[in-house]
């Protein structure tokens, strides 16, 4: 199969002769691309699974290296292989692009309920092949969505969402025990910058990020597909590798819960898109908030945590669609939808955020004139206390119709959503 036909490799993008260091039974492919790079390791002889992993280091249950070879898949992720080992059969995931180095505290964190790989194989500390045992029976969670919001089902779909942010919630009360960090608004900010300078874009969105949203061992992209019907009450979670995008964006710093939501959130976006559907987008992202706060932290999913001038689910939506760009980019595949029509979008969105700072200068400038009533009439230099009395209920009489005025989490970024389809 030529490389330009693989779908975890970017069609786009030239592949240049560079001598980097790889492991035995590997070699390393460097592509490039305007302004773009993506560097990964690929098997020389997948079908030989003895010197595929002679020079890696095991942890976890893995199969033999006498293992036999009974299919060579390819995915939009890396190379899969089905493996037999005397009467059982195994699942070999390669990461082509490594990881981002927490995949082993990952599956420490999370329950029984979600598919997380058993073994795992590395090199120089970087994990390039997963194990897990063979399932014949895929994801079903992602086709039933489809079929239920392409069928006007709302009950079903909104049931559907909400199990599936709640999985996800389910992780991040467990990622509670795990390592936590103070919120990093800086390198967040930097890296939508950088994704923005990638693509040239004409969009800028920058946040001071409130406190509530630390960082945290994320998931990382998580999508409908990689949700597993575990019973009839919940959702387990099948724990994918990292998507193209990181490959030629690598993460250069942690994130907050909300990123995960987001990144599940935006594949709901996707699919929406591509129905004919009548049902109600509000409804649908509604569900889906509920469904997350019922099992995440509290503090994580709170209203400040989604309070859109801060940063919340806009913020990271926003940077799951220049992710979606740069994927398209380097396969030269179209205009990915939709995340073309929500970029469009933001500068309005942005607009309308900086005008509505107006009512609070207002707020604030009233809440200053009010304390410095008050103070004057307690020290006794000014005997008025009327005025200070109407401007503190007019602050803050102000300050919460700012509130207000923020864009809801509940509304899509593609306001013709909101507008046609409810």
């Amino acid at each position: 199969m030529s490389e330009d036909k693989i779908a975890w490799k970017p069609a786009a993008m030239s592949r240049v002769e560079i001598t980097n260091e790889s492991p035995p039974g590997f070699k390393s492919l460097v592509f490039v691309g305007i302004g773009m790079k993506s560097e990964m390791l690929e098997p020389i002889n997948p079908d030989n699974w003895k010197d595929t992993i002679s020079g890696l280091k095991s942890w976890g249950e893995v199969p033999s290296q006498d293992s036999l070879v009974e299919e060579i898949i390819h995915s939009d992720r890396g190379i899969n292989l089905k493996l037999k080992d005397n009467d059982s059969y195994w699942l070999a995931e390669f990461y082509p692009w490594g990881t981002d180095g927490r995949l082993k505290a990952r599956i420490s964190l999370a329950s029984e309920k979600n598919d997380t790989p058993i073994g795992i194989f590395s090199w120089n500390n970087i994990d390039l092949v997963s194990l897990r045992r063979w399932d014949e029976n895929p994801c079903k969670v992602k086709s039933e969505l489809i079929s239920t919001i392409n069928s006007n089902d709302l009950e079903t779909s909104k049931k559907i969402v909400f199990k599936s942010a709640a999985a996800v919630g389910s992780f991040h009360k467990s990622a509670e025990s795990g390592r936590i960090t103070p919120r990093d608004a800086r390198k967040w900010n930097k890296r939508v910058e950088t994704l923005e300078a990638l693509l040239r874009a004409n969009t800028i969105w920058r946040a001071p990020h409130t406190k509530e949203t630390v960082c945290i061992i994320t998931i990382g992209d998580v999508r409908f597909s990689d949700m597993i019907d575990v019973s009839d009450d919940e959702y387990g979670i099948y724990f994918n590798r990292p998507r193209l995008s990181d490959s030629i964006a690598k993460p250069n710093c942690e994130f907050p819960a909300m990123r995960d939501f987001s990144s599940l959130l935006h594949d709901l976006n996707r699919i929406y898109y591509s129905s004919n559907s009548n049902l109600p987008i509000r409804d649908l992202r509604e569900s889906m908030i509920e469904g997350w706060r019922s099992t995440a932290p509290e503090k994580w999913s709170s209203k400040n945590s989604f309070y859109t001038p801060r940063g919340g689910v806009f913020f990271w939506e926003y940077e799951q669609c220049l992710l979606d760009v740069i994927e398209a980019v380097s396969h030269q595949s179209g205009k990915p939808e939709p995340a073309v029509s929500m970029l469009r979008e933001v500068p309005g969105i942005q607009r309308t955020m900086f005008n509505h700072r107006i009512i609070a200068a207002l707020s604030f400038m009233t809440g200053f004139f009010s304390a410095s009533g008050f103070y004057q009439y307690g020290v006794g230099n000014s005997n008025e206390i009327i005025i200070p009395l109407i401007l503190l209920p007019l602050s803050i009489g102000l300050y919460y119709s700012y509130r207000r005025l923020a864009p809801s989490p509940e509304l899509s970024i593609l306001r013709v959503w909101n507008e046609t389809k409810n």
